[in-house]
């Protein structure tokens, strides 16, 4: 090979992976995702140690993704879970740090809900005990794919949701969880979900990510193309190692894009570190 063909072949190669990547459906190309809408549910505002909100598609809705976001945690309190369940709920949760907080803050869940057949929720769990971090893949059945992301954890706070991850090829989500700084000495347990189901028309992942340093918040947001909604959301957090908490993981009310945003710790950290926004997006 010529060096001028070499390094035209290796270009190629490298666009093809930053490029997004389109899942072919068997649906018609002009076909769309019906109904798309989003739900949200907020808990009520306080100071309790852990706040939790479940936001409800409507009977005959399938839930295709879910998100949640912190109000008034900036670092304080953090969400631990995220997730799309069964009974076409989205479930959220966050906790206060070890050494809690006065101020008031509460939590709102999303669910992402359509008129589209139902999907199933596949999952898989880590081992239950008190390693200080936990990373679990779980993969859709041969021939479907994940509307989304969606990690959750065991009670008891101190656990720092640091990724929850779709593929590229959306076929399995990776989660993986640090113990905060504070730490817990009991078991717990970790677990990945993804959506599964026939390709929805034009599925795609976006992702945006902040800069890398450590400002002590960051906030970035991924955007569909156009022609194309938010069926599902993920998060990426890079070199936080349990000293940022993530804070929101919000599809916007036009389902056009999913913001992520997170805080250091109270105590920050002077290491470097990034934030990934996931929108899956599909024609609607």
């Amino acid at each position: 090979m010529t060096p001028f063909a070499a390094t035209s072949f290796g270009a190629a190669l490298l666009a093809a992976a930053l490029a997004p990547f389109t899942v072919l459906s068997a649906q018609a190309a002009t076909a769309a995702v019906p109904g798309l809408h989003r739900v949200a549910a907020a808990s009520a505002v306080g100071s309790p140690a852990t706040a939790r909100a479940t936001a409800e598609c409507a009977p005959g809705e399938s839930i295709t993704g879910a998100g949640g976001e912190v109000s008034g945690g900036r670092g304080q309190a953090g969400l631990s879970t995220y997730t799309d369940i069964e009974r076409e709920w989205g479930s959220v949760s966050a906790d206060e740090d070890a050494d809690g907080t006065a101020n008031t803050w509460s939590v709102t869940a999303y669910a992402i809900c359509s008129d589209m057949g139902r999907r199933d929720s596949v999952n898989a769990f880590t081992a239950s005990n008190s390693a200080a971090e936990k990373a679990v893949t779980v993969s859709c059945p041969a021939g479907t794919f994940t509307t989304g992301a969606a990690a959750s954890t065991s009670d008891g706070g101190r656990l720092v949701l640091d990724d929850a991850i779709p593929s590229a090829d959306l076929t399995k989500v990776t989660v993986d969880v640090f113990e905060s700084q504070a730490g817990r000495a009991d078991n717990w347990s970790a677990t990945a979900s993804a959506r599964c189901g026939e390709a929805l028309p034009g599925l795609e992942r976006v992702a945006a990510t902040s800069p890398t340093d450590s400002a002590t918040n960051k906030s970035v947001t991924a955007t569909c193309p156009a022609g194309k909604k938010v069926v599902g959301t993920g998060h990426e957090l890079t070199n936080a190692k349990g000293q940022v908490l993530l804070d929101d993981v919000v599809p916007s009310e036009d389902l056009t894009s999913v913001r992520a945003e997170a805080f250091e710790d109270q105590d920050g950290t002077t290491a470097t570190w990034s934030l990934t926004a996931y929108a899956v997006c599909a024609t609607a």
